[in-house]
């Protein structure tokens, strides 16, 4: 089986965001939960040969997830505290600490708890004050069927697209900006349509790559002795 975890692994090897390794490390569980909804996204565009994405799609099992929030009390500043929270069977808890700055920034630290899946109960050290806010994501990975590794990179490279798009489509680099004499911007326009320029050629790389590969499933098909009807994947 190849996990979703695996598609997200190799998809960050082509996105190079740096963004993405810090997400990793404050809350892996919200990060995974994240990247799956990319990889769903992903996930028509596998479409050539159309046996690629039936078998994506019958192999499938979607990764479930859920979250909690919890607030220190008096209580739990005089000892450990066991919080109930539902989420049961999960393989994996992530939580962050939340902290709203004096600037209005809000500063989300790892901490570290203790999860019990079979019960859903997660244990906090004694806290050092009431009020602290807590936010608790758990996450359980899904499968595809065992992917090839040129079926792995397509998916990555379509992860990608998709990641690239958020950004081309953004409302924030569509909204135009304020200029003044106190700073220098860049072109935007130029800017723009170099970054463009940029997801277009990504796209065409990857269904260059797509294309690439259903030619090679339907030659492998003619020289196959195999007998058997349909396209063979490789």
């Amino acid at each position: 089986m190849t996990t979703w975890a695996e598609i997200d692994a190799a998809a960050m090897v082509l996105i190079d965001d740096i963004r993405l390794q810090e997400q990793l490390e404050i809350s892996p569980a919200l990060y995974y939960r994240r990247m799956s909804l990319f990889v769903t996204n992903a996930m028509p565009l596998l479409s050539r040969p159309p046996e690629l994405l039936t078998y994506l799609v019958n192999g499938m099992q979607a990764p479930s997830y859920g979250e909690f929030q919890w607030t220190s009390t008096a209580e739990s500043t005089t000892q450990d505290t066991v919080v109930t929270t539902g989420m049961v069977g999960y393989d994996l808890c992530s939580c962050i600490m939340v902290q709203l700055l004096n600037d209005g920034r809000v500063l989300q630290t790892p901490y570290a708890v203790t999860y019990d899946a079979e019960t859903g109960e997660v244990t906090f050290p004694q806290q050092s004050a009431e009020g602290i806010v807590y936010e608790l994501d758990f996450y359980t990975d899904g499968e595809f069927q065992t992917l090839s590794p040129t079926q792995l990179r397509l998916f990555a490279l379509a992860v990608s697209v998709v990641w690239d798009e958020r950004f081309i489509n953004g409302w924030l680099q569509r909204t135009p900006k304020i200029n003044d004499s106190s700073f220098a911007t860049v072109n935007e326009a130029n800017w723009t349509e170099k970054e463009s320029q940029a997801h277009r050629r990504k796209n065409q790389d990857f269904f260059d790559e797509l294309k690439a590969y259903e030619q090679l499933c339907a030659y492998t098909t003619r020289v196959s002795n195999a007998g058997v009807s349909g396209v063979t994947l490789v």
